[in-house]
């Protein structure tokens, strides 16, 4: 398998294409190092969730995220919710919404068969890398690693957050040992107040319809959803099926180092949009802080290093 690897545009903003027979996939690194686009050239679809205008819209240092272009695949770190860092001696310290490093530029580097980003913390002494490189016609594959550069340890979460362009005829699809998930969406609809606890994939919710989860269904219902998986993972994969048009998207990563899994659906109750994220992650409840308090959290010790990887694959 031979892969392309030149820089270019996305709308109006630089970009960088790896590029085989079947995948085209575009990182803006000026931007967060985001992956803004994964396309199948066989099928002439696109996976990630694109807004409609001509411009993209360019992040700044700790703007709200939803002020962001709202589209692609952003890494979130060390949280996802705005929240005050709970560990000394940086304690009290603002970590900004979705984090740092989807509003910073990236340095990057491209190699033979592969895309090297890394960037430094703005508030917190730690430095983010990322490997990206096609694997097989139908992987990405992500290497990652967090350098602790100071003498205390640094808790965080890590979160992927690929808002898939898929719908009504889409289901969620999770390991058979998932059972229960927590509602951690203060405005859901249908799950009720933040920690509500519902049996997966059908909730036990107050309403008289049966409420099926693993089911997108249609954007004119005008809600959002937010919620984690709340036993502990036993199998590191979760995908997404297209019955209409047999696409299927499955992201595998290391329990071990990866322990926690949320997962977003939009349908149309936050800026209109019409997507769904399966969202890896080494913390839970969305706010470093809250993820402290409650030991669901991950820790790169003083002076040390913490890796791990994500593939995404497509099957069709």
């Amino acid at each position: 398998m031979s892969v392309k690897i030149y820089k270019g545009k996305y709308k109006d903003i630089s970009c960088v294409t790896l590029e085989s027979q079947k995948l085209k996939i575009k990182l803006l690194p000026q931007s967060g190092g985001k992956i803004q686009s994964i396309f199948n050239k066989v099928k002439q679809k696109e996976y990630l969730y694109q807004t409609e205008k001509n411009k993209f819209k360019r992040p700044e240092y700790a703007m709200l995220f939803d002020n962001g272009d709202c589209s692609g695949f952003d890494d979130m770190f060390p949280t996802i919710d705005e929240c005050y860092y709970p560990r000394k001696p940086w304690k009290g310290i603002k970590v900004p919404d979705h984090g740092e490093v989807w509003s910073i530029p990236w340095n990057y580097e491209l190699k033979d068969d592969s895309i090297f980003l890394s960037v430094h913390g703005i508030r917190f002494p730690y430095k983010l890398e990322k490997n990206i490189k096609i694997k097989n016609e139908n992987c990405l594959h992500i290497d990652y690693n967090v350098k602790n550069y100071s003498a205390y340890n640094f808790d965080f979460i890590w979160a992927a957050h690929p808002l898939f362009n898929f719908g009504e005829t889409t289901e969620i699809i999770l390991p058979k040992t998932v059972n229960k998930i927590m509602n951690v969406y203060n405005d859901s609809k249908r799950l009720g107040k933040y920690g509500e606890i519902h049996s997966w994939p059908v909730a036990n919710t107050n309403s008289e319809d049966e409420y099926d989860m693993s089911k997108i269904y249609s954007k004119s219902v005008k809600f959002c959803e937010k919620y984690y998986v709340q036993e502990e993972l036993k199998e590191g994969w979760a995908s997404l099926y297209d019955k209409k048009y047999g696409d299927m998207i499955t992201l595998l990563y290391p329990i071990k180092k990866v322990p926690y899994l949320g997962i977003w659906v939009n349908k149309g109750g936050f800026m209109d949009q019409y997507n769904v994220a399966l969202e890896p992650c080494t913390g839970a409840f969305d706010g470093v802080n809250i993820a402290n308090k409650w030991d669901k959290v991950s820790t790169v010790k003083a002076n040390e290093n913490y890796d791990w990887f994500l593939n995404i694959e497509i099957d069709n």
